[in-house]
C-alpha cells in the first residue's frame, strides 16, 4: 500500500513513479523490511527491531555449559561460582559474545544488591540487628507461646528483606533459643521458624529472585507491596499454626 499526492495504491508499486514525501506501507518478511533501514532513498518512519536467529549448534553448547554449571554447584561448589564458570564457558565456546554477555547482565540488579549486602553486613556486624531483636523479644519474653512464635516470625521476615537470609538467621537464632530456654520452651521449633520464614520476602524487590523480575516485567516497588503484601500474610497465617500445633 503506498499513499502519494493524497491518492492511495495498492497491490504492485513496481511500475509507479515515487516522489519525495510518498509513504509506504510494506508486508514481508522481517528480515526484507530491516534492510530498508540501511538505505538512503528511505526513512522508517516506525521503529522495530528483528531478533536474529539464532544457530542451532549453540543450542547444545549453551545446554551443555548449563549442565556442566550445576554438577559444578552438585559436587559442592558455591553456586555463584559454578553458575560465574559456566557464563565464561559460555563465552569461551562462542555461545555468547562478549557484547550479548554485557547486554544480559540487569545493572539495576547488580547495583541494588550491591547496596543491600553492605547494609546487612553493617547491621549484623555493628549489633544493630541484634538490639532491635532483642529489644522486641523482650516485650514478648514471658508470653503466650503463639505470640511468641508470631514475633519470630515477624522479625525474621523483616530482617530477609534487608539482609541476606544467612545472615537474618545468625543473627535470630542465638536470641531465639536463648528465650526459648527461658521461657521452658524447645528452642529447636523456634529456631526452625526463624529459618523457614527468612523465605518470606514478597514485600520488596530486594530478594534476588524479586529483583531479578522487576527490570524484564516492568515492575515497581508498589506492586511488589500489592501482591506480596498479601502474601507474606498468608505466609504468616500458615506457618505460625502448624508449628504451634506440630512442633512447639
Amino acid at each position: 500500500m503506498m499513499f502519494s499526492k493524497g491518492e492511495e495504491t495498492r497491490g504492485d508499486s513496481s511500475d509507479r513513479q515515487i516522489f519525495p514525501g510518498d509513504t509506504m506501507i510494506v508486508y514481508g518478511l522481517w528480515k526484507n523490511i530491516s534492510d530498508l533501514k540501511t538505505n538512503s532513498d528511505f526513512v522508517v518512519a516506525t521503529p522495530f527491531t528483528v531478533e536474529k536467529k539464532q544457530n542451532p549448534s549453540r543450542f547444545w553448547g549453551a545446554a551443555l555449559c548449563f549442565l556442566c554449571a550445576i554438577g559444578l554447584a552438585m559436587t559442592g561448589a558455591p553456586i555463584s561460582l559454578a553458575f560465574f564458570t559456566g557464563a565464561i564457558a559460555m563465552v569461551l565456546t562462542r555461545v555468547l559474545t562478549i557484547q550479548e554477555a554485557y547486554q544480559a547482565i540487569e545493572w539495576k540488579v547488580v547495583f541494588l544488591l550491591a547496596g543491600l549486602i553492605p547494609l546487612g553486613v553493617a547491621m549484623q556486624k555493628t549489633g544493630t540487628a541484634a538490639f532491635l531483636a532483642e529489644r522486641v523479644m523482650s516485650l514478648v519474653q514471658g508470653g503466650h507461646p503463639a505470640l511468641i512464635l508470631l514475633t519470630v516470625a515477624v522479625l525474621s521476615t523483616l530482617f530477609s528483606l534487608f539482609m541476606s537470609n544467612v545472615g537474618a538467621i545468625v543473627v535470630l537464632a542465638p536470641l531465639v533459643m536463648s528465650m526459648a530456654q527461658i521461657g521452658g520452651l524447645d528452642p529447636r521449633p523456634l529456631a526452625l521458624m526463624a529459618a523457614v520464614c527468612a523465605a518470606n520476602s514478597f514485600i520488596l524487590p530486594t530478594h534476588q529472585v524479586n529483583a531479578f523480575l522487576m527490570s524484564s516485567g516492568g515492575y515497581r516497588n508498589a506492586d511488589y507491596l500489592k501482591a506480596g503484601g498479601g502474601m507474606t500474610l498468608l505466609f504468616l497465617v500458615v506457618v505460625v499454626p502448624v508449628f504451634y500445633l506440630f512442633y512447639l
